[in-house]
C-alpha cells in the first residue's frame, strides 16, 4: 500500500535529511533506486508522494497526473518536510533533490521550507534566490524548458556553492535510468556533484 512518505535509513541509523521529490512520472523505482543510493551514503531520505500512489510511463498520463494534482502537491511535499524533520533519525540539516515537477515544486517552496540546500533535475521557474543555495542539472537539450537560459544565468550569478551545470549531448530524462533518454555517464556525474553539494 502507498504512504505519502517514506523514509530510508543509511545503516548507522541517522544522518542528515533530505527530501527527494519525484519527477511527473510519479513515485517510480527509479526514484526510489536514487534516494536509496542517497541513503547508502548516509542521508535519510525522504520519498514523498504528491501523486497518492500513482505511477505511469505514458506522457499523457503523466500531463494529465500533474494536471489533478498540482494544486495539492505544494502542501504533499510540504507536510512530508514536516514528518522527515520529525523523524528521529534526521541529524542536521535537511535539503531537498528534485527531478523535473519535483524540481520545480521544491524551487517554488524555498521561501516557506526551512532546506538547507536544493538540488535541480531539468528544471526551471521564475524564482528568486535567496538563503537556500541550488544547484541546477541541465540538459544541453530539453523541449520542456521554459526559460532555462535564464534560470542558468541566475544560477550563475548566484554564485557557489551552488550554481549550473549543462551536461552535453543530453536531453530531458537524461539521469532516469528506466527512459530512453538515459545517459549513463551524465547520470553519474550529476550524482556524485549532488552527493558532494549535499555535504557541504
Amino acid at each position: 500500500m502507498s504512504s505519502d512518505l517514506e523514509i530510508l535509513l543509511p545503516q548507522s541509523g541517522s544522518g542528515p535529511g533530505v527530501l527527494v521529490a519525484h519527477p511527473w512520472w510519479g513515485r517510480n523505482a527509479t526514484v526510489r533506486d536514487y534516494g536509496r543510493a542517497l541513503s547508502e551514503l548516509g542521508f535519510v531520505v525522504g520519498l514523498p508522494d504528491a501523486f497518492e500512489g500513482t505511477v505511469v510511463t505514458d506522457r499523457d498520463d503523466a500531463q494529465a497526473l500533474i494536471e489533478k494534482h498540482w494544486q495539492a502537491a505544494p502542501g504533499r511535499l510540504t507536510a512530508a518536510f514536516e514528518r522527515l524533520a520529525g523523524h528521529p533519525g534526521v541529524r542536521g540539516p535537511i535539503s531537498g533533490v528534485g527531478f523535473s515537477f519535483g524540481a520545480f515544486q521544491l524551487l517554488g517552496l524555498m521561501d516557506t521550507l526551512p532546506l538547507h540546500r536544493l538540488v535541480t533535475y531539468y528544471a526551471d521557474r521564475e524564482v528568486t534566490l535567496g538563503a537556500v543555495p541550488v544547484l541546477g542539472h541541465f540538459a544541453e537539450t530539453d523541449e520542456f524548458q521554459d526559460d532555462q537560459p535564464g534560470m542558468i544565468r541566475m544560477l550563475e550569478a548566484a554564485g557557489a556553492p551552488g550554481g549550473a551545470i549543462i551536461y552535453p549531448g543530453t536531453r530531458h530524462w537524461f539521469a532516469e535510468k528506466d527512459r530512453p533518454e538515459f545517459d549513463a555517464a551524465a547520470a553519474r556525474s550529476a550524482f556524485e556533484r549532488t552527493v558532494g553539494f549535499l555535504r557541504g
